[in-house]
């Protein structure tokens, strides 16, 4: 009786490990889940440094940023920006590969560049080549401000 006692005993405390495992996992699986869950915003700032326009990226696949015309309409338009004569229709886009995203500059002025987070110089994006973005960076097209939040 006493050995049946004991195997009792090892079997709850056996069950009652395994569950605590069980729920660490899903825990971390859903803090993961969470964590990929995390809106990204490109944000346009006015020239006093304050919001001008606001853009959720969510599950889109482009972004198109420029200025906008009849014939080609761009998700992000600085056709009303001071510095609109040295953007182009198509200057540059945000594209979302998996998780992640990058900017690809598309105009030929070389008018297009990116600050990382916590960095001091501004990267002059080659042209047709997708950057890795993250929040935190700032995108500059011409002398205008993207920072993504």
């Amino acid at each position: 009786m006493a050995d049946q006692g004991g195997v009792i005993l090892f079997l709850v405390i056996s069950v009652i490990a395994l569950w605590g495992i069980v729920i660490g996992l899903s825990a971390v699986h859903i803090a993961e889940y969470l964590k990929k869950r995390v809106r990204i915003r490109a944000v346009v700032l006015d020239s006093q440094g304050g919001i001008r326009d606001e853009y959720e990226l969510g599950k889109q696949r482009e972004l198109l940023i420029g200025k906008s015309t009849p014939a080609n309409l761009v998700n992000i338009d600085f056709s009303a920006s001071a510095y609109a004569g040295s953007i182009e229709e198509e200057h540059a886009s945000l594209i979302r590969y998996g998780p992640y995203w990058y900017v690809c500059a598309r105009a030929g002025n070389g008018m297009v560049g990116l600050r990382q987070k916590g960095g001091d110089t501004v990267y002059k994006l080659r042209r047709d080549i997708p950057y890795r973005i993250q929040c935190g960076d700032i995108i500059y097209i011409s002398y205008e401000k993207i920072i993504i939040q």
